[in-house]
């Protein structure tokens, strides 16, 4: 074969070799970006029939709590009260915990009185058990709303660069009034609880 003929069939077999490689490549990524694809698609598929079942599930919380708040003897009215001071309630308690999870000593003060833990159990036995919204007065009304004026205040005085001594002391007297008034949130669960207990004490038969 001739030199020239040769070197020709040479470059021939290498510009082949060279595009086979790139076929490959490009093979295997559209390979990949269709198998993404799938597993998107199935991925979105599953999070639309969680948030339809999510919402299912509300719908039916929602007519559940209508049905036990007409069965403890509340109107239309009252029921409109109710979930109006429970929205309420539930965004102090939200806003509470968003305050705790930013600052340590806080985090320090619920591990210690449990206070935001017992504001939620409180905040559903309510929710079970309207007629006892109004012996709940002084956590709903007074309790929660105090809490969130505290712990704000707290975390903006620690966010001061300069403490003084008055800051300080203001510092410690505000984490005394939180841990304070926490351990009173958790002493009213605890007595809601001893209630619950007693009322099934008396109603059970024990001869």
């Amino acid at each position: 074969m001739p030199v020239s003929l040769f070197m020709n069939h040479q470059g021939m077999m290498a510009g082949g070799g060279h595009w086979g490689v790139v076929n490959m490549i490009f093979g295997l990524i559209l390979f990949f970006l269709i198998v993404k694809m799938i597993i998107g698609i199935g991925f979105m598929r599953k999070n639309r029939r969680e948030e339809r079942g999510g919402y299912k599930d509300k719908s039916m919380s929602l007519k559940e709590n209508m049905e036990r708040y007409h069965e403890a003897g509340l109107s239309d009215s009252d029921i409109k009260i109710l979930r109006e001071n429970l929205a309420e309630a539930k965004a102090n308690i939200e806003t509470w915990e968003t305050h705790q999870k930013k600052d340590d000593d806080l985090q320090v003060v619920e591990s210690v009185t449990g206070g935001l833990d017992s504001s939620k159990q409180t905040f559903r036995y309510i929710v079970q058990n309207p007629q006892e919204l109004t012996k709940q007065n002084e956590f709903l009304y007074k309790n929660l709303p105090n809490m969130v004026k505290l712990t704000e205040k707290f975390i903006e005085m620690k966010k001061q660069s300069v403490r003084t001594d008055d800051i300080k002391r203001d510092l410690d007297e505000t984490l005394l009034l939180i841990k304070t008034l926490s351990g009173a949130i958790s002493k009213n669960y605890h007595e809601i609880l001893m209630d619950d207990v007693n009322v099934i004490k008396h109603q059970v038969n024990f001869d």
